[in-house]
Order: structure tokens, then sequence, then C-alpha cells
């Protein structure tokens, strides 16, 4: 076994050397095996690699993109994990959540401001305001013709009053008139505020939508979860099912394990040569046990 151990890592160092040998990255993967660490199953991805050992799960991610933009999960290209901390393997499908948060937040804030603008209009409200000073200016108006009717030094002083509330009603008419205005462009700045909101959340939608991709994970207890990605030539649920049966050996799948099914050692046999080598390890060999 160490003979075997020293001529893989041998070979791993030479294609590390070579950066044109296409099987030099996965081969980096055998230089983290700790001594007496063999490796069990190896599954390649178009851009990840994941190899479990008798002791870890390696995983690693060649474009740098797992578990990017995703909650719940490491960014490190780079991950190990002890085999009894794996909980689970599963294929999962899913997208950016910012993309998401800002759909629904651009979303929410569209109906709100539509809704507003459909229910409320601002404009409507100065008019009242506004009849309500035309009447008291009418009212300035009969109270001048009565004064005209008056001697002549009441006529004077009576003009000289309506003079002033008529300046006084056409101030506050024209205050009216721009509080009007402004209520227009404000009912005009929700409308289309709530229109740019809701294309925007669309915009947002529409990245959410382009990101969902599957994704390998691998659970683990007490960490962040492993997400690596799957490319569309990646079978991701025979993965998962092959690293399920490497990490956790003779669990039924579908009431027959993997290895069964494609005529490997069955569970029996495997348990008898794991007892075996137990034995071995405790009391040596040769001694009858």
């Amino acid at each position: 076994m160490a003979t075997r151990r020293n001529r893989d890592d041998g070979d791993s160092r030479e294609n590390q050397s070579d950066p044109s040998n296409p099987g030099s990255r996965l081969d980096y993967l055998d230089q983290l095996r700790y001594e007496g660490e063999t490796e069990q199953r190896r599954v390649a991805l178009e851009s990840a690699t994941v190899v479990v050992t008798s002791h870890r799960v390696l995983a690693v991610d060649h474009d740098g993109s797992s578990g990017r933009g995703t909650t719940g999960t490491d960014s490190r290209p780079y991950r190990h994990v002890d085999r009894p901390n794996v909980q689970h393997v599963a294929v999962s499908t899913g997208g950016s959540p910012a993309n998401l948060y800002r759909t629904l937040l651009a979303g929410a804030l569209g109906l709100t401001l539509l809704t507003i603008s459909l229910a409320t209009s601002f404009a409507a409200m100065v008019p009242t305001v506004a009849l309500e000073s035309d009447e008291a200016s009418g009212d300035g108006a009969g109270a001048g013709v009565e004064s005209e009717t008056a001697g002549s030094g009441a006529e004077t002083a009576a003009g000289a009053e309506s003079g002033t509330d008529i300046a006084t009603t056409a101030a506050v008419d024209g205050l009216f008139e721009t509080f009007g205005l402004v209520f227009q462009v404000l009912d005009l700045v929700v409308l289309v505020g709530g229109l740019l909101s809701l294309g925007l959340a669309a915009v947002f939608a529409t990245l959410y939508v382009r990101s969902r991709s599957e994704r390998l994970r691998i659970e683990v207890a007490g960490e962040a979860d492993i997400e690596l990605p799957l490319s569309r030539t990646d079978d991701g649920r025979v993965t998962a099912l092959s690293l399920r049966e490497a990490i956790q050996p003779g669990s039924p799948i579908g009431g027959q394990s993997l290895a069964a099914t494609s005529g490997g050692v069955s569970n029996g046999d495997r348990d008898r040569d794991r007892d075996d080598h137990s034995l071995n390890d405790e009391f040596g060999p040769g001694n009858g046990w």
C-alpha cells in the first residue's frame, strides 16, 4: 500500500509540474490526502471534482463558483469534510437569492404605488379649498356693492376694503393653483414610479430565472453545505447516488445499493471483509483470528 501511495504521489507531482496536462488539476487532490488516507471513489464533473477517501470527502470547484450567490453555502473553491459529518448528498435547483429579494422588493413597491395612484388623487383635494376662497371673494364683492349704496364717505372706505379683499383672494387663489400643479406632478410621479418599479421587478425576475441551475449539494452537519455546479453534460442524480454509496457503503437506495445493482460486492461480503481487516489490525496477521 505504501509503495502504491508513493507511486501515486510521484505521478501527481509530475502531472502538477506540467501545466499542459489536463489531469494535473485533478491530481492536485491526491497531494491533499493525509498519510495512510486512501481514495475510495472519484467523481469528475465538467467544472468540479469530488474525491471520497477512507476518512474524508474532498471537493474542489475548478471555476471557483461553488456556493456563489447562494445562502447557507461556502464559496471557497476547495472544501473537505469528515465522512461522518456528511448528512446527505442530493441535487438541488436554485438561483441567485439577491435577484429574488430585489424582485420581491421592487414588485411590492410597484404595486403599492399603483394602488395609491388609482385610489387617491392629490390634485382633487385642491379645488374644494379653492371654491371656498371663491365664495369668500363673492361675499366680499357683495359687501362692496352694498357699501356703494351708502354715503360718499362710507363708500370710499368700503371701496378700499373691497380692494384689499380682492388682492388677498387673488393671492390665495394663486397659492392654491400652485398647490394644484404640485399635486398633479405628485400624482404623475406616483404613477410613473409604480410602473417603473414593476418593470424593474420584471427585469430582476428574468435574471433570477436565468440564474437557476442544478447544483450538487453535500449537506454537512454543523457547517455550511458544499455546492458544486452541474453542467448539462453532468448527470447529477447518478453522481449523487454514487457519492452516497461511497460515503455510506451498504446504505439501501430504493431497496438495493448501487454496488449490488452494478454487479459489485454484496453488503454481506463487504461487512465480512471489513470485520476481517479490523481483526487483523487489532490482533495481527497469522494469529488464528
